[in-house]
């Protein structure tokens, strides 16, 4: 999702992401402004951080520290300083869409939707904005929204191949194939070059489009092997083909190139769980979680831990807080069913038994043909 967010919005271009009013002064904010510019995050951080301690008032400041928090992957931390600016400088329509962006990354649509419709007011006909709102529509399951939302993007640039995949993707979980298919192999030709080939891979991944995801990321390793993220993507593809043991390598690369990989340590956290070794899986989950807080996967993962081991109040707890967050989470509803079993809870465990039998066959008539679903990234359990 990150190359995919890189891709769409440009966010690596520092010079916008950075707030305009920044002194250029030879004091702890101006040395930070100048670390960032060499990209010494780590230096930039603590810099700021000295600056803030003597001037906290500083809006400017604190957007540029979110920034250096999501270079080094911190993407929590980004977001409370993104907020802590907007408070300082209410409707700042630049921090607003970094905050957007950062809410985005950490799988908060819902809150990214609340302050990209604020935006919007601000810049009625930004397109950035309509390309976000899009994303987040699409990644809650609101098609109808994410299709209206791309469409204004379309009339204004149809050659934007990641939107043209949002569009498509949306018409097609809406049953309109025929306008879907169009967009969709636009979306896939577009994809040249090694990032390309790579953007491709992680948005046919967040389709469940293994297989082919896998032939976008093998075309991506054969241009530039070591593209940033790659190995991650890679790494999911893998699991959802069902190769756990190549899903573990690629992640186990992908997090010596960067520890601070979110999905590394989430997939690895979950392959470890299905392997049976608790330990492991708690001390990826662990980082997953410090990295990314309150993530519903991190939580379904734990709450799996804890029903292997029998704490059944503990698991019920998490799986609760998982539905709260994703109330189809397919997963989380046939667990809670087997606890409610464990339980004696004979009509709660219908209840939910017949929720994921709902959810199951919903998922059937709308996964794409070739797409993986028994496997580490994404199964399919049978009802209990």
């Amino acid at each position: 999702m990150n190359r995919i967010l890189a891709f769409v919005f440009a966010l690596c271009a520092l010079q916008a992401a950075l707030a305009d009013e920044s002194n250029q002064t030879p004091n702890a904010c101006g040395a930070g402004d100048q670390a960032v510019s060499a990209g010494q995050w780590e230096s930039a951080r603590t810099l700021y951080l000295d600056c803030l301690a003597s001037d906290p008032a500083r809006y400017d400041v604190l957007s540029n520290l979110g920034v250096v928090y999501t270079r080094l992957g911190r993407m929590q931390e980004a977001v409370d300083s993104y907020k802590r600016s907007l408070a300082l400088s209410p409707g700042n329509a630049k921090v607003e869409f970094n905050l957007s962006v950062a809410l985005v990354k950490i799988g908060s649509y819902s809150d990214a939707v609340e302050h990209l419709s604020a935006l919007r007011k601000i810049q009625p006909n930004e397109v950035r904005v309509q390309e976000l709102l899009a994303f987040s529509y699409y990644h809650l399951g609101r098609y109808s929204l994410a299709a209206r939302e791309a469409e204004r993007v379309y009339k204004v640039n149809s050659e934007d191949a990641a939107n043209a995949l949002i569009l498509g993707s949306a018409y097609s979980r809406l049953g309109e194939y025929e306008k879907a298919l169009p967009l969709i192999t636009q979306a896939l030709k577009a994809a040249g070059s090694a990032e390309g080939h790579l953007i491709m891979g992680e948005t046919l991944l967040g389709l469940r489009l293994y297989q082919p995801a896998m032939d976008e990321l093998t075309q991506a390793i054969a241009l530039q092997p070591d593209l940033p993220g790659l190995h991650c993507a890679i790494g999911t593809a893998q699991a959802g083909l069902g190769k756990s043991e190549e899903a573990e390598r690629e992640f186990k690369l992908a997090l010596d190139a960067d520890p601070n990989d979110y999905q590394a340590n989430y997939y690895m956290g979950r392959l470890e769980r299905l392997d049976g070794n608790a330990p492991a899986a708690q001390q990826f989950l662990a980082k997953a979680e410090q990295l990314s807080p309150g993530t519903a996967e991190v939580r379904f993962e734990r709450a799996a831990i804890e029903m292997d081991e029998h704490h059944y109040s503990k698991a019920e707890s998490l799986l609760a807080e998982v539905i709260r967050k994703q109330p189809d989470h397919r997963e989380a509803h046939f667990l809670l069913a087997k606890i409610y079993l464990k339980q004696g809870r004979k009509e709660a465990a219908e209840r939910e038994r017949k929720i994921f039998e709902r959810l199951q066959k919903q998922q059937q008539n709308k996964t794409p043909n070739g797409a993986g679903t028994s496997s580490a990234a994404s199964s399919s359990p049978s009802a209990p």
